[in-house]
C-alpha cells in the first residue's frame, strides 16, 4: 500500500511538471537553448500557413520555442520582413538564428506592445542555414504574420 501511494504521488508530480510552463520561462533568455536545432514547445489549437512570400501563425496557447522559417543561402544577403505580432497574454519574441548559432531578437511582444499593423525590419542573413523561431512563455492568442522580400 505504501508503494502504491508513493507511485501515485510520483505520477501526480510528473503530470504537474509536464503541464508547467516553467521550462519555457527558464529558456526564454537562453541563447544556447534557443539556438538548438530541436524545437521544444507545448501548444494548443495552432494554424500555420506558409508560402514563399508569407507566413501566418495563430496559436491559442504556447510555451517554448518553435522554428517557423528556415532558409539555406550560398552567400550573405539582407532581407526585409514586415511583421504583425500580437498576443493577449504572456511574453514572446521572434528571433533570427544564423549558421553560427548567433541569436538576434527581431521583435519582442507582450500584450501592451502588440503591433498595430505591420512593422518593417531588415535581417542580415549569413551564408549557410538561417532560421526564425518563435520563443515564448505563458502565451495566449498569438497572431503572427510575416511577409518576406529581398532588398
Amino acid at each position: 500500500m505504501k508503494k502504491l501511494k508513493i507511485t501515485l504521488i510520483s505520477l501526480l508530480f510528473l503530470l504537474m511538471m509536464a503541464c508547467s510552463n516553467e521550462f519555457a520561462r527558464q529558456e526564454y533568455n537562453s541563447n544556447e537553448k534557443i539556438a538548438l536545432i530541436n524545437d521544444h514547445y507545448a501548444k494548443e489549437i495552432s494554424v500555420f500557413n506558409s508560402t514563399n512570400e508569407e507566413i501566418s501563425l495563430t496559436i491559442s496557447k504556447f510555451n517554448g520555442r518553435q522554428t517557423v522559417w528556415t532558409k539555406k543561402l550560398e552567400k550573405n544577403e539582407d532581407m526585409e520582413i514586415k511583421l504583425s505580432f500580437c498576443l493577449s497574454k504572456g511574453q514572446a519574441k521572434i528571433v533570427h538564428i544564423d549558421n553560427d548559432n548567433n541569436v538576434t531578437t527581431v521583435i519582442e511582444c507582450v500584450p501592451d506592445t502588440s503591433t498595430d499593423g505591420f512593422v518593417t525590419k531588415t535581417i542580415s542573413l549569413k551564408n549557410g542555414q538561417n532560421r526564425l523561431k518563435l520563443v515564448g512563455y505563458d502565451c495566449e492568442n498569438i497572431d503572427i504574420k510575416i511577409q518576406f522580400s529581398k532588398l
